[in-house]
């Protein structure tokens, strides 16, 4: 037998230049496509971001007025402005507030202080103050809300009118509460309380006017007060300018210190002398 002849296959035909160019052209063709989008769209976020420069470089105004709110007392709205002046001139968005307020919040007669922009050149300061009631042992002061602060600078000289008190750490309200009971009692027989002393005992002093010392010690106090309320006008009353200290701290009566009389003094210094 003749062995089988195998088929002859056909050499695949190479493409024509026609067509080599027409698949390079499309190729070409959507290639420039993609950059061309590519191109509209970086275009595009390029205008928006000038755009957007442009307006921030407009809102950069630079601050030209502070307005200040709740000014008073030991605080005026000059001080404030004149803390804050190295703010004029500066972005309004640019100046840095926590930095602003921390400046103002070294005056310790401040309790808050709150700044805000207003668009487009302003600067608002609202600000709170302690309102003192009390002077609480000798430098500091006692405010309406219970709080205790050593005022920055000199004391004003209002501050010398208020009562003074004096006792332990945390006790100042306390104290307070029983500094106008004790002036409520004593303005009955016309005295008028100016302060209020608790040592490290308990034991409680109440100074009137003159400096005068009603010593009240650490029990049975109101008993011990009304003991002299129920005397005072038929013993002490339109005496009390000779009284040094009224001593309280006994069961039944009460003692009482007297100043040394002027003609008594003049002539122990006599003595002295010779």
């Amino acid at each position: 037998m003749g062995s089988a002849r195998r088929p002859v296959q056909a050499r695949p035909r190479s493409p024509s230049l026609r067509e080599q160019w027409d698949v390079w052209w499309s190729s070409l063709k959507r290639a420039m496509a993609v950059l061309f989008t590519w191109f509209i769209t970086l275009s595009l976020l390029g205008l928006l971001v000038l755009a957007g420069w442009g307006f921030w470089q407009k809102l950069q105004l630079p601050v030209t007025e502070i307005r200040v709110v709740g000014a008073e007392g030991e605080v005026s709205a000059d001080w404030v402005r004149s803390e804050l002046k190295p703010l004029i001139g500066q972005d309004i968005w640019q100046v840095s507030l926590p930095v602003a307020r921390a400046l103002l919040l070294q005056n310790t007669w401040l309790t808050d202080a709150r700044i805000q922009r207003s668009w487009p050149n302003a600067l608002v300061v609202q600000v709170s103050i302690h309102h003192p009631i009390a002077r609480w042992q000798g430098d500091q002061l006692l405010d309406t809300e219970g709080n205790v602060f050593l005022p920055t600078g000199k004391l004003p000289e209002k501050v010398g009118d208020l009562p003074q008190l004096s006792g332990p750490d945390g006790q100042q309200w306390v104290l307070w509460e029983r500094y106008l009971s004790f002036k409520s009692a004593l303005q009955t027989v016309g005295l008028n309380t100016t302060g209020l002393f608790e040592d490290s005992r308990g034991s409680l002093d109440v100074i009137v006017q003159g400096g005068v010392r009603i010593r009240l010690g650490v029990q049975q106090i109101e008993p011990r007060l009304q003991r002299l309320l129920d005397v005072y006008g038929k013993t002490l009353a339109g005496k009390l300018d000779q009284v040094a200290a009224i001593d309280l701290r006994y069961s039944n009566g009460f003692s009482v210190v007297w100043r040394a009389a002027p003609t008594t003094v003049k002539k122990a210094e006599r003595q002295k002398q010779k």
